[in-house]
């Protein structure tokens, strides 16, 4: 619960106008109630006042003197579900904690970088999926990140066109299914191309010359051989 109550007034943007607004109010407060001749009605109502109005700036500076920053990450797919299972760096080199929801780093702020900044890069195999950000540590000890992840095409298709004598196929045109770049082979009938996928999903390469053609279907990042026909 404490720690709870710390990240919620933590969270209160200026709290010294917070504490500003809460002596102003608790002056009027008292004065209309002395006015009125209910001095112990006001006196309690003026210190509630003041104890609201000095949390969030209490709890700003007892957050400073334990100087431990609580990232919390969390990272979504472009459609806005949530992802709970995926491969989390960062340019920090302490551990990365799991919990329900998300990932959480403490970073002490005697070992905050000079710049502030952290990056974290995640990764989900399966679904070829990738994000990355950066967080700058300011006055909030409890930053929330959120890392969008998005689909990985960074990988490339490398290979060779043979025809049906194993021969090497100079001249050929190469292209991955669905997109217009293409790709024409030198004299070894290598080629490279780009993938639009990311590393080891499946893609369909064609390749043609002269009325002739051949198509493979292989994992990206890796080597492919396409035979003529």
């Amino acid at each position: 619960m404490p720690e709870q109550f710390l990240r919620i007034l933590g969270h209160v943007p200026h709290p010294e106008v917070v504490l500003i607004i809460g002596l102003v109010f608790a002056a009027v407060v008292l004065t209309l109630m002395l006015r009125a001749r209910h001095a112990i009605a006001g006196s309690i109502l003026a210190v509630c006042i003041l104890a609201l109005g000095f949390a969030p700036y209490a709890s700003a500076h007892a957050l400073r003197s334990r100087g431990v920053y609580h990232v919390q990450v969390m990272l979504v797919r472009a459609d806005q579900s949530p992802v709970y299972y995926a491969q989390l760096k960062s340019s920090y080199t302490g551990e990365m904690k799991v919990f329900e929801g998300g990932w959480r780093l403490d970073i002490p702020a005697q070992t905050r970088p000079t710049d502030g900044k952290v990056s974290f890069a995640a990764s989900v195999k399966d679904e070829f999926l990738k994000g990355s950000t950066t967080l700058t540590l300011g006055d909030d000890y409890y930053p929330v990140v959120t890392i969008p992840l998005e689909a990985d095409t960074s990988a490339k298709i490398r290979g060779v066109v043979v025809d049906d004598k194993m021969a090497a196929v100079e001249g050929a045109t190469v292209s991955v299914d669905g997109f217009p770049d293409v790709a024409i082979t030198d004299k070894k009938g290598s080629f490279t191309l780009s993938a639009h996928a990311g590393n080891g999903q499946m893609v369909e390469i064609r390749a043609q010359k002269d009325g002739a053609f051949g198509h493979v279907t292989a994992p990206a990042g890796k080597t492919a051989e396409i035979i003529m026909e």
